[in-house]
């Protein structure tokens, strides 16, 4: 694709896949089952580039495809995700991650009419957006809470569900607010994801949660008829931790601190309609 004075930016081949394996082990901890299983929804043969320098693979990012930008307008924007930016240690501060970004973000626009980023952290913001120009598209509504604030809120049963309906309630709940429609792919990596976690519905809503240690992340609480918190303690029956933290959409009521959260690029200028409460929900965050 493209070189510079020490590494060459490529698409990945099989060869690479032990090495994409390794890399995100070091750079994001995860266990092989869970590498594996995002490998074999998403790595097609031309949704990831890499970084080559000294012979090997120092970086590299993924490509994901399939999603739209519900505008409220008959035609809705396709947006490809460009996701888990990674490279080795001793390779960092070179540039190197920038050119495999700025890379992908341009793949992106072969197939899509914007790429969309979801920073790991809040610090990485102006990374992403110095690289491409990126601004804030998905905005959330956030609040930490301890097991026992939001179980007082809790007023009726829950149940675990599979990825296929809580798509297809996603979309009915969603219904004509500002949203990413995501491809089952999305929603069949967060199902594995949530591990301890997992998605879950309610009399109030639906919720997909994930538990790490003793902290649930809900990142995404739908509640249309509620505050959230009804929902969100249906799905905590279920998972047990000392703090809960809940992400809802800004156009449903609800607590807690709001805050940008997708950024996203576009090819050209981005719809007129796009509004500041737009919705991104579980995008492989």
């Amino acid at each position: 694709m493209s070189d510079t004075n020490d590494f060459i930016l490529r698409p990945w081949t099989a060869a690479d896949r032990e090495q994409l394996k390794a890399l995100w082990q070091t750079a994001f901890g995860d266990d092989e089952d869970y590498i594996s299983n995002f490998h074999d929804l998403f790595l097609t043969a031309d949704g990831c580039i890499v970084a080559q320098a000294d012979g090997k693979v120092v970086s590299a990012m993924y490509i994901l495809d399939g999603a739209k930008l519900f505008t409220g307008r008959k035609t809705m924007p396709s947006a490809a995700y460009t996701y888990a930016l990674a490279t080795l240690p001793e390779y960092r501060n070179r540039g190197i991650g920038s050119a495999v970004y700025k890379a992908c973000v341009q793949a992106a626009y072969k197939r899509a009419d914007a790429a969309c980023v979801l920073p790991a952290e809040a610090g990485l913001y102006p990374f992403y957006e110095n690289a491409s120009g990126a601004k804030p598209l998905s905005y959330i509504r956030e609040i930490r809470m301890t097991r026992e604030e939001l179980m007082s809120h809790r007023d009726g049963a829950g149940a675990r569900i599979g990825s296929l309906e809580y798509s297809g309630l996603r979309e009915v709940l969603l219904g004509g607010m500002p949203h990413a429609s995501l491809p089952i792919e999305f929603i069949d990596l967060e199902e594995y994801q949530a591990r301890d976690g997992g998605l879950f519905m309610s009399g109030s809503g639906i919720a997909a949660a994930e538990v790490e240690g003793n902290v649930c992340r809900m990142v995404e609480v739908l509640d249309p008829d509620g505050d959230g918190l009804a929902a969100a303690a249906a799905a905590a029956a279920y998972c047990p931790a000392e703090e809960y933290i809940l992400r809802t959409p800004l156009f449903f009521d609800g607590p807690g601190e709001e805050r940008p959260f997708m950024l996203a690029s576009f090819q050209a200028a981005p719809p007129r309609s796009l509004p500041d409460d737009f919705w991104g929900g579980p995008a492989c965050d």
